[in-house]
């Protein structure tokens, strides 16, 4: 990086988003805090339908997913330019995460029932000597509607950070 890409780098973290700039990204970033909440509310619905306690581990790893759009939140909130990029990768890691956890597999075994993908349980699995089976139509929505909104949410975050910083080199 030349001196001058560092430079105009920096002048573009050091930067400060007018009010209408900072409502979009906090209103992209709190539609993604919902959903996500809305589709772990979901997880403790299955876990009571299938009479499945959730490990305590599991609520505390769970936590992760809420770390990037807590900080977007508050990178938002200062009005710094950087909350594009946090609410860009937010959006991003939480739809591949979560997809890679529903409709193929987790990479770590840390996800109690959800170890199995949706498909599996759907049809039955055995859980520590558990019967669980089932994924209701609701459940399948609550995941798709986080791909339906991160993917334009990551778009809109990089087009507006792109847009933010040509302003900047005017």
């Amino acid at each position: 990086m030349t001196l001058e890409q560092e430079k105009k780098t920096a002048k573009f973290l050091d930067s400060r988003l007018d009010d209408e700039t900072a409502a979009k990204v906090e209103k992209w970033n709190l539609a993604l805090l919902g959903m996500t909440l809305a589709h772990d509310a979901d997880h403790i619905l299955q876990a009571r339908r299938w009479h499945y306690h959730i490990p305590l581990q599991l609520w505390v790893i769970n936590l992760a997913v809420y770390v990037l759009p807590t900080v977007t939140e508050f990178l938002v909130r200062n009005k710094r330019a950087s909350s594009f990029s946090a609410a860009a990768v937010g959006s991003l890691l939480t739809t591949v995460a979560f997809n890679k956890v529903h409709f193929w597999k987790p990479t770590t075994d840390v996800w109690g029932v959800w170890n199995n993908n949706y498909f599996k349980i759907n049809k039955g699995v055995w859980h520590e000597g558990q019967w669980i089976q089932g994924i209701k139509w609701y459940d399948w929505a609550l995941l798709l509607d986080l791909v339906v909104l991160c993917i334009p949410m990551t778009t809109k975050m990089l087009q507006m950070r792109k847009e933010h910083k040509e302003q900047l080199d005017q």
